[in-house]
């Protein structure tokens, strides 16, 4: 693992270091877009928005997820970096098993009070049926759901970037395949949907749970004791990707209303089919800073400046090209990643198209806000990532969001996000200034 992370790359070498990661987030967002092209095919636009109803529950599970895996996965990396296994190990185990319990506790209470819940994130009467099976078949598998994505950003860290990628690819063909299964054969409908994302997840999470007890693993399991301090930094230096999932929940219960206000319900399944786009062309950055973040933790932790500045420079050139590539595939893939998931005819696709074509501007600018965030949380420095994402993924979404509709109506809910990008890449640059020297890069 030690030559892994400190062997001198070419810039190729480098995009083949981090692609796994890349691909795993890619194909993560692609079996998601999938769920969503089932449900809104087979059994309809109406089930379609409910799931965009109940996102914001999705997003505290995978944002306890994230915290724990970004957090937890930044201190062990820099204790192997100054080559502490044992340390690495108790930490690593503490994590995993504080993370679980809190699963669990999630899921009994999403579960217990999942329509109640629907009715506070804005579900209507036609969207509440959906929303509470959806719900409630996603709450008993939450501790699954926190325990999965927190193990691929361990195994990364343990340096087997292709069995993470492997773990992901195994549970997006589970999920598309029983998707198929349930909702058109066995008539499930959106529950279907939901026990298919389940099974998968499930499925992934004892793989990489398995994986380390096996010889390829240089993490284990090991006796464990509380240390209230570890889980506190852990939290503290995961919680700009808490922040960022919260804020994501917060500000979609936000655009819901508004779309529901301003263009009924199919403004929101045009705005579940813009996010579900979003995301599908965001997880590059996601899976370029999920790849690059143990790459930074070990090298900060050994001390290897050099390794640092290579890795900076690298990410540079990636986020600078990748940012225009992207921005134009939105605009030109655009009206057909829209026609996968409702037909020309529909006066959604009209709504997400036109949507769509406004909210890609964000594209050129969410890259570095992506990177600068991780980057500080690899070098944990949790306050600095959670204002960056903070900023981008809430307050400045939170003020437009407000704003705008009320002078441009719709239109004014799509520029929402690409404003609140292109603001926060002026607070991401300074920081990254203010902390050049300090951090080597």
């Amino acid at each position: 693992m030690e030559a892994t992370f400190t062997k001198k790359f070419t810039f190729i070498e480098f995009l083949r270091f981090v692609s796994p990661a890349i691909i795993s987030m890619i194909f993560i967002s692609l079996y998601t877009i999938v769920d969503g092209v089932f449900v809104s095919l087979l059994v309809g636009s109406d089930a379609l928005a409910s799931i965009n109803i109940t996102f914001p529950i999705i997003n505290l599970i995978f944002g306890i997820s994230i915290m724990f895996g970004t957090g937890g996965s930044a201190l062990v990396a820099i204790n192997l970096g100054e080559n502490k296994l044992k340390k690495a190990n108790e930490a690593f185990s503490l994590i995993f098993l504080v993370a679980s319990i809190i699963g669990i506790i999630l899921g009994l209470i999403g579960y217990i009070f999942i329509e109640d819940i629907s009715v506070i994130l804005g579900a209507t009467d036609n969207l509440l049926p959906y929303c509470i099976s959806y719900g409630k078949i996603i709450s008993l598998f939450a501790p699954f759901f926190v325990v999965k994505s927190m193990l691929e950003f361990f195994v990364r860290t343990d340096g087997n970037f292709n069995f993470s990628l492997l773990l992901s690819i195994v549970g997006g063909i589970i999920n598309i395949i029983l998707d198929y299964v349930l909702i058109k054969y066995f008539n499930l409908g959106i529950a279907g949907a939901a026990i298919a994302t389940s099974l998968g997840v499930f499925i992934s999470t004892l793989m990489g749970f398995g994986y380390f007890f096996t010889k390829k693993s240089k993490l284990k399991f090991t006796k464990t004791k509380f240390n209230l301090t570890l889980i506190k930094n852990t939290m503290l230096n995961g919680s700009s990707e808490m922040v960022t999932e919260l804020s994501t929940g917060f500000v979609t219960l936000l655009f819901n209303m508004l779309t529901l206000k301003y263009a009924g319900e199919n403004g929101v399944a045009a705005l579940t089919i813009i996010l579900y786009t979003h995301f599908l062309l965001v997880s590059t950055y996601l899976g370029f800073s999920s790849g690059i973040s143990p790459l930074i933790s070990f090298n900060y932790g050994a001390k290897n400046e050099y390794k640092l500045k290579e890795t900076f420079n690298y990410s540079k050139i990636f986020i600078s090209i990748s940012s225009i590539i992207i921005f134009l595939l939105s605009l030109i893939l655009g009206k057909y990643i829209v026609r996968i998931f409702v037909p020309y005819s529909s006066p959604v696709f009209i709504l997400a198209v036109h949507g769509l074509k406004l909210f890609s501007i964000a594209f050129l600018f969410v890259g570095i806000n992506i990177f600068a965030s991780a980057m500080f949380t690899a070098f944990s420095n949790g306050k600095v990532s959670s204002i960056i994402s903070f900023a981008r993924t809430f307050f400045f979404a939170l003020v437009f969001g407000f704003i705008l509709p009320y002078f441009l109506g719709i239109d004014g809910v799509w520029l929402s996000i690409p404003l609140s990008e292109i603001i926060t890449t002026f607070i991401s640059i300074h920081y990254i200034k203010k902390y050049k020297k300090q951090y080597t890069i």
